[in-house]
């Protein structure tokens, strides 16, 4: 009896079983949001179960479900979550509403993430369609403008830099912000390809930034990369634009008659002398001569082509995608290849335990165009060759300057392209996150950023002239290699009472810095590309060097956020980091903040309004660190070696301190105050942000004067002080209701910047040019870096005016001053033309920066319009010293050649003289080299059309989007130079705002298209 009962429960469950599998059935459908667009990463899942999966990139998904009444729970942050029960139906499809409580998104905000309504401090959101929208490799390029506060002055240069500011310039130091990608803080971002990024958060306050600590004194930037999507099949997209490149400006410079009779003009050469004759000729009209900006600017091209993979299931989710960008620059010899790879991994293996992986890697080959060195820039010679001498002599070698002096434009550029960089990196991101409980997560990131970097400067043997010519071949190799780690491990929590919200985040970071490089020269190398190596170098004479360096950063950091009923809003933040660039006893800097929010939209009053959607008051103070402000070790004093003496008739080694020590050196600290409001209206038609903030800088790591007879540098100390404050405001308006969608967004800020000490330094002088010597000035009660040099007052009109400027003892001023030359301000009155008289000539910080974007859209047609600007800001064009200077050697523009006084042709003239020899010394520093620089540039132009769904399924595509687009199409300026944005000098801070003829700004024209299958 017992066999057959055995026997019948067992046939019972069988039969259960399989009637079981034969109720399973498959359900698909499209999860669309309110505008019918598909709405990817959706949650769906069995209510009551852990069984669900995700919507893919086109919002489709795929669920295997037991019964008709199985219940599905549809859920996306900003949507409202949805229930419906499956019944008989096999395809479901959902149309998403959104929350209105929870519109915001949800924003990073560094070791977490935060809902947008929650957040207390300055984060600004940049979307990833706003990134790829200028044609471009570079992340900070395509950020120019989006942000107010932050200011991104780039180069067209395709191997060029851009510089990013976030809230001024807070130092005298390093104010390059931290970058976070995938949690991984690093300095540099060149390993991320634009259409690779998912979303960036804009850290600007310190109530945002302190939990980054030591390094987050000059803002933090972070970026999240593509994710994989779970789904039924694999998503490719593909992207690809391509254009042609124009330079935006030229400086027009005097043709070759006009040169002639500057040269007769300023009797260069005797009368009846064979030069004296052939000027004559030329200045009749009687030779064309040579354009040297036209033989060395050309039409460039831009290549950008992107290939993305992305899929994955509810248990692990991927994303590949490569980029290939090619940027041949307008000047001959500049270009940029680079190759991205970027590999995002994430696998769930197990109901609470994820691992992922972001891997990078990136080569990129580029040409290193000395455009930084005055007399070695291709481009700089081209504006000072006279136009009289031709590019070729009539058996094909290049032409000798004669006329100016300088070398051969066009031959220096021919030898640019043997100078090449060859970079590799690699950067990996590997993260564990345990979901202990609902309300619990632990999170462990390892990440390594691996660069090599090798450089090959070949300098061939050249002859053209016994004044230009190079007799022996020269090799210079350069291998540098950097490798970091950083080890993160961190928890965050968070729960519910009521309607009391609470989180925490506490955790510890372990990060090392290291770097090695080694540079060897060889002489009397081959010409053959293939023997171009330091092994193939004839010559006996060798020269080699080698650096090394490293240093490390141990931190520990903690925040607490509170809300009540999502009215009041508390965050408090605090970090402890530990420097090995400072000695033991000052290693360690505390950097707290606090910070408040008040969600006025959800009190009584204003809950039931429907013109306000939003409002919420912020305010925050904290104190953050600049550890790049100081260097590996700068507390010790240097000591150079390999110095030899004769003691007691014996030859020994010795050696010298050439840096003195401060074992005192300590961190550079920012403290900021921040108070915002956000508001938005008509049901977030329109929205704006408006904040104040103050941010001080104490601590300032300055260098302390010493005796010259010490024989050693200048020490570093914590005794100088800085502060901005300033006003930041953005608004966006939208319509998107109707077929015709559009929408216009503005953002402007307005920042002050002053020195408030610099202790016993007293000033400091900076930007050196080579004749004109240190053109800025540091110092108390001043902007950072302002130009110093002399007041002018017109031209001497008459002989009278002349003897008219002079002392109270009637002694004349100016010597050596003649009619048609520059009058110079006796300032102090002492009557003497001197340093003293010297003065601030303006500031390269605009008063205000700001751009306005409009955008709109009808029936697949799509229309952007991107403007940025910026004024109040001043450039030093340290190029007239050459190309506007009363001695005429060089070339100048036609701007001095029409306006330079003559007594009897141009007596009303606004320029000085020409004059040989300039006795005057009209060329020195003065106001006559400021510019104003302000300027509203069109950055970006496009349109485009997106092919309707049914018409793409057609041909097999899930979207096809093609457009035309323009980058730079004008600028409205009064600047004379290439283009008023210019950044650093050398890099150096205090040379901001020097221009010695920077890369002109491209024009851009392109076509693109974007396809998804």
């Amino acid at each position: 009896m017992q066999i057959i009962k055995n026997f019948f429960l067992l046939f019972i469950a069988i039969i259960i079983t399989v009637s079981a599998h034969a109720q399973q059935r498959t359900i698909t459908g499209t999860v669309t949001d309110e505008t019918d667009s598909p709405l990817p990463g959706v949650n769906i899942t069995i209510e009551g179960t852990s069984t669900g999966t995700i919507t893919d990139f086109d919002g489709k998904f795929k669920l295997n479900v037991d019964a008709d009444d199985t219940i599905l729970q549809i859920t996306s942050i900003g949507y409202v979550t949805q229930k419906l029960t499956v019944g008989s139906q096999s395809t479901i499809d959902i149309k998403m509403d959104v929350d209105l409580e929870e519109l915001e998104e949800v924003v990073v905000i560094g070791y977490g993430t935060a809902k947008k309504s929650d957040v207390t401090g300055s984060v600004t959101t940049v979307s990833s369609d706003e990134l790829t929208v200028v044609a471009t490799e570079d992340v900070n390029k395509a950020l120019q403008g989006r942000v107010p506060g932050v200011q991104v002055t780039t180069s067209s240069n395709p191997a060029g830099s851009s510089k990013v500011r976030v809230r001024g310039i807070g130092t005298i130091n390093n104010s390059d912000p931290l970058y976070v990608v995938d949690g991984f803080p690093m300095q540099d971002i060149s390993h991320i390809a634009p259409q690779d990024i998912e979303s960036m958060e804009v850290l600007k306050d310190a109530s945002a930034t302190a939990v980054y600590g030591s390094r987050g004194a000059n803002g933090v930037i972070i970026i999240a990369t593509k994710k994989g999507y779970a789904g039924d099949k694999v998503t490719f997209t593909f992207n690809a634009q391509t254009g042609v490149k124009t330079a935006a400006n030229t400086i027009e410079m005097a043709n070759a008659s006009q040169y002639a009779q500057m040269g007769l003009e300023a009797q260069r050469f005797a009368d009846g002398s064979n030069e004296h004759e052939q000027l004559s000729y030329i200045a009749n009209g009687n030779y064309s001569g040579t354009d040297w900006q036209d033989e060395l600017l050309r039409q460039g091209s831009f290549q950008n082509y992107n290939l993305g993979i992305n899929g994955g299931s509810d248990k692990h989710q991927y994303n590949i995608s490569t980029s290939y960008v090619k940027d041949e620059g307008v000047l001959k010899g500049t270009d940029l290849e680079k190759f991205f790879v970027k590999f995002n991994n994430n696998n769930k293996l197990t109901n609470w335990l994820e691992f992922g992986q972001n891997i990078a890697y990136t080569h990129a080959n580029y040409s290193l165009t000395n455009l930084n060195d005055i007399y070695q820039s291709p481009l700089t010679q081209a504006l000072w060759t006279d136009p009289i001498t031709p590019v070729l002599n009539p058996d094909g070698s290049y032409a000798r300057a004669t006329w100016s002096y300088n070398n051969n434009p066009a031959r220096m550029a021919e030898q640019e392209q043997y100078k090449r960089s060859f970079d590799n990196r690699i950067v990996g991101n590997f993260s564990l996150n345990a979901k202990v409980n609902k309300d619990l997560t632990l999170t462990s990131n390892f990440g390594v950023d691996y660069r090599n970097q090798s450089q090959k400067i070949y300098l061939p043997q050249y002859f053209v002239s016994n004044e230009e010519q190079r007799n022996t071949s020269q090799l210079d190799e350069h291998r540098n290699n950097k490798f970091d780690w950083v080890w993160s491990n961190y928890a965050n929590y968070s729960k519910s009472f009521g309607q009391h919200n609470i989180g925490a985040m506490v955790g510890m970071e372990m990060q090392n810095f290291s770097f090695n490089n080694i540079s060897a020269t060889g002489y009397d190398v081959p010409f053959n590309e293939n023997m171009r190596y330091l092994g193939a170098a004839k010559g006996a004479d060798f020269f080699a060097t080698s650096n090394q360096g490293a240093s490390s950063l141990m931190s520990y950091f903690a925040r607490a956020n509170y809300n009540y009923n999502n009215k009041y809003l508390f965050t408090a933040t605090l970090r402890a980091d530990g420097s090995s660039k400072f000695a033991e006893e000052n290693r360690w800097g505390i950097f707290p903040s606090f910070s408040a929010g008040w969600n006025m939209k959800e009190e009584n009053f204003l809950s039931s309004s429907e013109a306000i959607s939003q409002l919420k008051l912020r305010a925050g103070w904290g104190e953050v660190g600049n550890q790049s402000s100081a260097g590996n070790n700068d507390y010790l004093s240097t000591i150079t070696n390999n110095l030899r003496y004769v003691v007691n008739g014996n030859v020994v080694e010795g050696r010298i301190p050439t840096t003195m020590s401060n074992p005192n050196l300590r961190w550079e600290t920012a403290q900021m105050s921040n108070f915002g409001i956000d508001a938005g209206f008509l049901n977030d038609k329109v929205t704006l942000s408006a904040e104040y903030f103050i941010k001080n800088t104490t601590d300032m790591v300055v260098p302390q004067p010493v005796p010259d007879y010490v024989g050693a540098n200048s020490p570093n100390v914590n005794v100088g002080t800085m502060q901005n404050k300033g006003f930041e405001f953005a608004i966006n308006v939208r319509n998107s209701e109707h077929d015709f969608k559009w929408n216009v967004g503005a953002n402007i800020a307005i920042i002050d910047n002053k020195v408030t000490d610099l202790g016993e330094t007293g000033h400091i002088d900076g930007g050196y040019i080579d004749k004109l010597g240190y053109i800025t000035r540091t110092e108390e009660n001043q902007e950072i870096a302002y130009f110093y040099g002399y007041q002018t007052d017109g031209i001497f009109k008459t002989q009278e005016e002349v003897d008219a400027h002079v002392d109270s003892e009637g002694n004349p001023l100016q010597d050596g001053a003649g009619v048609g030359d520059v009058r110079f301000v006796d300032r102090d009155g002492d009557g003497i033309i001197n340093d003293n008289d010297k003065t601030n000539l303006g500031s390269a910080i605009p008063q205000f920066t700001g751009s306005v974007n409009l955008g709109m859209e009808y029936k697949g047609f799509d229309l952007n319009i991107f403007f940025t600007g910026s004024y109040g800001n001043e450039i030093a064009n340290v190029q007239k010293f050459w190309i506007e200077n009363s001695n005429v050697q060089k070339n100048q523009t036609s701007n001095y050649f029409n306006n330079r006084f003559h007594v009897d042709n141009n007596p009303n003239g606004t320029m000085p003289r020409v004059v040989s020899g300039d006795p005057n010394n009209n060329a020195r520093f003065s106001d006559r080299y400021i510019e104003d620089a302000s300027y509203l540039r069109l950055q970006n132009v496009q349109l485009g059309y997106t092919l309707n769904r049914d018409l793409a399924s057609k041909i097999h595509l899930e979207r096809l989007r093609i457009f035309a687009s323009a980058d730079n199409l004008f600028t409205f300026t009064n600047y004379s130079g290439y283009d008023p944005e210019v950044s650093d000098h050398y890099g150096d801070p205090l040379a901001q705002g020097v221009d010695i003829g920077n890369y002109p700004k491209s024009t851009t024209y392109s076509l693109g298209l974007n396809v998804t299958f």
